[in-house]
């Protein structure tokens, strides 16, 4: 029970820092189709963070992707550092937006 409790304070604790996070990384990709890594390098140099972590940016890319339907995934790049393919992100079209909205509604048949 202990853990349940200290784990939603945590939880409740980053919750306004999540919303922020979400328009900074909004702003930073624009127009433009951005790796998670080429996200936290800018929202660095912007001084959005105060130190390079992935962790600052990809839980709230998958977050924005799948629960808010804000990013879409538009394909793969060479990562500059690790050398593996990683996911290229940018900004879901309305059309893109409603799609996966009413998506949500379509009950699956297994």
């Amino acid at each position: 029970m202990i853990t349940y409790e200290t784990r939603q304070m945590s939880f409740e604790d980053i919750k306004p820092k999540r919303l922020t996070k979400y328009m900074q990384i909004l702003e930073i990709i624009g127009n433009r189709e951005m790796t998670a890594r080429e996200i936290e390098d800018e929202m660095n140099r912007r001084r959005y963070s105060k130190y390079f972590d992935m962790n600052h940016v990809r839980p709230r890319l998958t977050e924005l992707v799948n629960e808010y339907n804000e990013l879409v995934e538009c394909g793969t790049k060479v990562d500059y550092v690790t050398k593996k393919n990683v996911a290229v992100y940018r900004k879901a079209t309305e059309e893109e937006k409603m799609i996966a909205e009413n998506m949500q509604h379509i009950p699956n048949i297994y």
